[in-house]
Parts: structure tokens; C-alpha cells; sequence
């Protein structure tokens, strides 16, 4: 288990700000308005296909949970950048040890290392 170094931390610091950039982008791809489902205009004469109906309530579905989403991702890597700047960053909030490198360059925005990660989700499956 190896601590990061300013180096890796540097590196991270890059990873997380373009991760942070892409996911912006998404947000206002996904919130542009002129990028979503047009409402349908009712009018007596026209005939409502109910699959159609529902393909568009199903997509109007999914862009909204993608943005939430993005939101979180979004969350979660300014926490990441607010504990760099804080100098927490890469310590575990449940047990107080390093998270490994290997675990931060996989995962930028860990919070905790691997067995409390573990822990935490079978508490919260459990």
C-alpha cells in the first residue's frame, strides 16, 4: 500500500478537472433545451400511438436520471478537489488510513479505501 506522492497527487488534480469539464459538457448537452423531446400538441383529429407515447416518456425518463447522474459525478469531484485543497484528500473518512494509490488512480474520487468502501456497502445493502 503506497501513499501518493505530489506527483500522483498532481496528475490526480489534472484527472479530476477534466473529469469535472466532461461532465459539465454532459450537463448542458443533456439540459439543453432545444436537445429535448418536443411536447406533443394534442389535437382532436390526431391519433395517439400509445407505444410512441410511451418511448418518449421512457426517454424523457432516462435523460433525467442521467442528469442526476452527472450531478452526483459532478458533486463528487468537487468534494475530491475541495479535500486536495484541504489536504485530506486520500484519507479514508471511516478509518483515518491512506487509500492506496492504485485505488485512487482507478477511482480519483474515493472516499474511503477498499474494506471500509466494503463495509459501507453492506451496511447499506445489509
Amino acid at each position: 500500500m503506497s501513499p501518493i506522492t505530489s506527483e500522483d497527487r498532481d496528475a490526480l488534480r489534472r484527472q479530476l478537472e477534466v473529469l469535472k469539464q466532461r461532465t459539465l459538457e454532459e450537463l448542458r448537452r443533456r439540459t439543453d433545451p432545444a436537445d429535448t423531446i418536443p411536447e406533443r400538441v394534442s389535437y382532436e383529429h390526431e391519433v395517439h400511438n400509445n407505444a410512441e407515447d410511451a418511448e418518449e416518456e421512457r426517454s424523457e425518463d432516462l435523460r433525467f436520471a442521467e442528469i442526476d447522474i452527472d450531478r452526483q459525478r459532478l458533486r463528487d469531484i468537487e468534494e475530491a478537489l475541495r479535500r486536495m485543497a484541504a489536504a485530506s484528500y486520500g484519507v479514508c473518512i471511516d478509518c483515518g488510513e491512506d487509500i492506496p494509490r492504485n485505488r485512487l488512480m482507478a477511482y480519483p474520487t474515493a472516499l474511503r479505501c477498499s474494506a471500509c468502501q466494503t463495509a459501507s456497502e453492506n451496511m447499506r445493502h445489509g
